[in-house]
């Protein structure tokens, strides 16, 4: 009798439960991308997947879970496309401005888009790792810099992430346009900078960045 082994079923299986969670996750980012978000629900998106709407519940306790898993996704996707713009940013606060002018700009773009980074950007700080990572480095450097009103470069990420949140949750209901952009990026710089920084000026050149980044045309379409 053939010896089972046990470990390697053990990985088959993982694998297999790591395909179709894929699969589940690349189905409601097409549904999101093609309809309204009201219209998608959890038979949506399973109909799109080619699954059994109960293999869904294996994977994810319900659909907010699942919009948060993807919104972090679509976020770490952005991230990652728009760092040639940021790196190309020498002064540390305008670097952190840029990254944040991009983002909040591409959503504007998508509302889906917006409703699903709401989703995961209320988990925060757990929401969109890599991002926070370079937020953090930014802030850093500008802290070292003497650009900074907080001596703890942390109480200036928490400021900075909690009206980025605050505002993604406005582009997502659709209270928000774009035009208002560079006056919210110009609010946070004041919040956190030092007084000698010009936050006018930095809002100004990260949003004019902003507008002529040439990303995909929603991180929908990432």
């Amino acid at each position: 009798m053939a010896e089972i082994n046990l470990a390697r079923r053990a990985e088959i299986g993982r694998e297999k439960r790591g395909r179709t969670r894929g699969v589940i996750l690349e189905a409601a980012r097409a549904a999101y991308a093609g309809t309204s978000p009201g219209a998608v629900t959890v038979e949506s998106v399973m109909q799109q997947a080619g699954l059994a709407k109960g293999t869904f519940y294996v994977h994810f306790p319900d659909l907010p879970a699942l919009e948060a898993e993807l919104g972090d996704t679509l976020i770490e996707a952005l991230d990652e496309q728009l760092q040639p713009a940021r790196l190309a940013v020498a002064e540390p606060l305008a670097r952190f401005a840029t990254g944040m002018a991009i983002m909040l700009h591409d959503l504007t773009r998508s509302p889906a888009a917006a409703r699903l980074a709401a989703r995961a950007a209320a988990g925060i700080p757990h929401f969109g790792k890599q991002v926070y990572r370079r937020l953090r480095e930014d802030l850093d450097a500008a802290c070292t810099a003497g650009d900074l009103a907080f001596a703890a470069p942390e109480l200036a990420v928490t400021v900075a992430s909690a009206i980025f949140v605050r505002t993604v949750s406005e582009i997502a209901a659709s209270r928000l346009a774009a035009a208002a952009l560079e006056q919210i990026l110009a609010a946070t710089l004041r919040a956190i900078a030092a007084p000698q920084v010009d936050a006018a000026r930095l809002a100004t050149e990260a949003m004019s960045r902003a507008r002529t980044f040439t990303g995909p045309s929603t991180i929908l379409d990432a």
